[in-house]
């Protein structure tokens, strides 16, 4: 079994219940043009019949992230890639940017651009990243190991279902580089105008949303 495999049904769950979250507070995002950063087609496939947007426009940084396989297009989707830097819009031009789990893979020394790039591009914005208050680390399915220092975080990860359900195909510790959790305060720090509410499970705080 893949580690994809083994978290998909969760995965989805969690998903629509967050396209349930933006559908309640925006339900104006049905019919918009959504501009979705770091996003996939196995995001859409899953919600759309939530959000029901007009068009959706992905961009990501890799072909393969965005689950697109050898095409750019699927019915009101299409999907870019792009530099990570610059997303290639005009000021406003987007309804609502959505970037689901994306921001805590970005150098903290870059988010700060992102965090703009989503306030310049869009008109509405929901910026989803997981709490460091959630017991569980879910990137890689161990519990705490977000809570230690990251030179032993670092030497667990290659114990974690992420790495063995993975078959020898992923390399943890490199994930576990590019990975880094956000408190909820630096969250508010990059949108300052948003409201930051918590998605919860088993009544712990699993993640954190900035809507504006």
């Amino acid at each position: 079994m893949s580690w994809s495999g083994f978290i998909r049904p969760a995965q989805r769950r969690f998903r629509r219940s967050r396209a349930e979250l933006i559908k309640s507070i925006h339900p104006e995002i049905e019919g918009s043009l959504v501009v979705d950063l770091g996003g996939s087609l196995t995001f859409w496939r899953e919600v759309k019949d939530i959000l029901r947007p007009g068009k959706v426009i992905i961009y990501n940084i890799s072909q393969t992230r965005m689950d697109m396989g050898l095409t750019n297009s699927e019915g009101n989707i299409e999907a870019h890639l792009y530099d990570g830097k610059r997303v290639p819009l005009e000021e406003g031009s987007a309804d609502y940017v959505l970037c689901n789990s994306v921001i805590e893979h970005v150098p903290p020394d870059l988010r700060a651009n992102l965090a703009q790039e989503i306030r310049r591009v869009g008109k509405h914005y929901v910026v989803q990243t997981p709490s460091t208050a959630f017991p569980l680390e879910l990137h890689f399915g161990l519990p705490f190991i977000h809570w230690l220092p990251r030179p032993v975080a670092r030497k667990l990860v290659p114990l974690s279902p992420f790495a063995m359900l993975g078959r020898g195909k992923v390399n943890a510790p490199a994930y576990f580089d590019e990975t880094k959790l956000l408190p909820r305060k630096e969250l508010q720090a990059y949108f300052p105008n948003a409201t930051i509410h918590t998605e919860r499970f088993a009544g712990m705080p699993k993640s954190n949303v900035a809507v504006a």
